[in-house]
C-alpha cells in the first residue's frame, strides 16, 4: 500500500493543473471543429 497525503497546496495544485488541462482540451476541441 502506498499512503498518499495531500495537503493544501498541493490539492490547489492538482485542481490548477486540472484546470489548465481541461481548458487546453477544450481549446484544442475548438478548434477542430
Amino acid at each position: 500500500m502506498i499512503n498518499i497525503t495531500f495537503n493544501k497546496s498541493d490539492f490547489i495544485g492538482l485542481a490548477s493543473g486540472a484546470t489548465l488541462l481541461t481548458a487546453f482540451i477544450y481549446t484544442l476541441a475548438q478548434g477542430l471543429v
